[in-house]
């Protein structure tokens, strides 16, 4: 008995989706389809819906993105002081400003590196002060090197003149 019923519930369902469809117009003029036929309806032939089988898809494992290992900077410039500027006055402080493109990248361990006259002065963020530098001609430099040391990107240098007076002549 409950086979019977079983295909009775089977049958009834199938005959619902298998129904027919008819086109016909509403007193507006609209089309109105349904699947209650109407004495001015036109049975429609529904073809097999056509279906497409999607390829097989590997199983996927997600790799995620290597991080940088070192950052490649498009620019480096000395901003201030301008090249071939002159101090004037007793006691000279010059502060060097830096541009770097893209930010420096302290996370991976990038630092600048400032270099007057040839020589290491300091290692720091993007300024540097001096106080009280001697008279003359000097050159600065700027590296950005990793944490590793290995130079990155180098400032073209910046030439710049300290003028103070004398006090054995002072027109000088």
């Amino acid at each position: 008995m409950m086979r019977f019923l079983l295909l009775f519930v089977t049958l009834f369902f199938l005959t619902s989706v298998s129904a027919e469809v008819y086109r016909s117009l509403d007193e507006d003029g609209n089309v109105v389809f349904t699947d209650k036929p109407s004495p001015d309806a036109e049975k429609i032939r529904i073809d097999k819906v056509q279906t497409v089988s999607p390829p097989a898809v590997e199983d996927f494992k997600y790799t995620p993105p290597e991080k940088p290992t070192e950052t490649v900077y498009t620019s480096l410039e000395i901003s201030s002081p301008e090249n071939d500027q002159v101090f004037t006055g007793g006691t000279v402080d010059v502060t060097v400003t830096i541009l770097i493109q893209p930010a420096l990248n302290v996370a991976l361990g990038d630092r600048f590196i400032l270099s007057m006259d040839g020589n290491k002065q300091a290692d720091s963020t993007s300024t540097f002060s001096f106080t009280n530098l001697d008279r003359g001609t000097h050159t600065a430099k700027v590296d950005v090197v990793n944490k590793d040391g290995k130079s990155l990107k180098s400032s073209a240098p910046v030439s710049f003149t300290v003028i103070r007076p004398s006090v054995q002549n002072p027109n000088r």
